[in-house]
């Protein structure tokens, strides 16, 4: 039987810069909030499989950028969160606006820096954001709890204000590595900004009822799924295979990382074979073939955006 992977709520493993999302105290019953049916809202059956298969991390590379853009012209990829603070953000923020009636581009909120020897920092003056950078100026390698959460907020705003100013009108927000979901003082920024700027927010069952009626979220994910370390090791194919053979109904989604498994890749990822260049592209093989297409097909999954979502949601908000 395949098991899931409640994104927000494991552990990653140690190769993974020890990279911790401790809801474990958080899980608390959305029952008590009002949840529209998001299958109707949008026009399917109310039991419908709805399923975005969203790649993370634009920006970070060229590599990340042609292999997630060929995965959504060619492939089933119909999602993707871009990186503002990364080096080749200009490539794909360029992509997203020469496509911005039709393609689906959110933000992926970015506080860490975590490969070896390719790093960024934040958009925001350094002088301004101490506590989210480490001695020579770039995001910290992993999320850190004890960041100032004014300079949180400060940064976060800086990231989607540098996306408008490059023409990327962003459908939603995510979080990079889960760093805005490691407690509930983060995680309410997270979703502040959600509501500030009128966007849809990654937000699952996981996320403790009060803060998701404070701030009027409405899109809940019965599953965020990845694939991790353990399941990597048993194989891509059998991993993805089994996840949507077990989809449940209502809305969720996959994030993948989608990368060619070339001399730049392996230069940004080394030594950290987890969510690596060869991991990436496998990532890509799976999502560009037949047979992910004729499995969506035969299980009658349907492919959903978050532009869809924020036009049904947000629209005369």
């Amino acid at each position: 039987m395949h098991k899931t992977n409640t994104f927000f709520s494991v552990v990653i493993s140690k190769k993974y810069k020890r990279l911790i999302f401790p809801l474990f105290f958080f899980i608390v019953s959305v029952s008590s909030v009002a949840q529209e049916n998001i299958a109707t809202k949008l026009g399917y059956e109310a039991d419908a499989r709805l399923l975005i298969i969203h790649a993370d991390d634009l920006g970070v590379a060229h590599s990340e950028n042609r292999a997630s853009i060929k995965a959504i012209e060619e492939g089933s990829v119909n999602s993707a969160s871009v990186m503002m603070p990364t080096p080749w953000v200009l490539e794909a923020a360029n992509y997203a606006k020469e496509n911005a009636e039709t393609h689906d581009f959110g933000l992926h909120l970015v506080l860490s820096s975590e490969w070896k020897n390719y790093k960024w920092g934040p958009v925001t003056s350094r002088d301004k954001v101490p506590s989210l950078i480490d001695d020579h100026g770039y995001f910290h390698n992993e999320c850190k709890s004890d960041m100032n959460i004014e300079e949180v907020e400060t940064e976060l705003r800086s990231q989607i204000h540098r996306a408008y100013a490059m023409g990327l009108i962003p459908t939603h927000l995510d979080t990079h590595m889960g760093c805005l979901v490691q407690t509930q003082e983060l995680m309410e920024v997270y979703l502040k900004m959600g509501k500030e700027y009128k966007l849809p927010v990654l937000a699952s069952k996981m996320f403790p009822a009060d803060l998701l009626e404070k701030y009027d979220v409405r899109i809940v994910l019965e599953e965020i799924l990845t694939i991790m370390p353990e399941q990597y090791e048993k194989g891509t194919v059998e991993y993805y295979t089994e996840a949507i053979k077990n989809l449940k109904p209502g809305l969720s989604t996959f994030l993948i990382h989608t990368a060619y498994d070339d001399a730049e890749l392996k230069g940004m990822t080394i030594e950290h074979p987890d969510w690596g260049n060869a991991w990436r592209q496998k990532d890509y093989d799976f999502f560009t073939s037949e047979s992910c297409k004729d499995l969506l097909k035969k299980e009658d999954i349907k492919l959903v955006t978050w532009r869809q979502l924020k036009d049904a949601y947000f629209t005369n908000r």
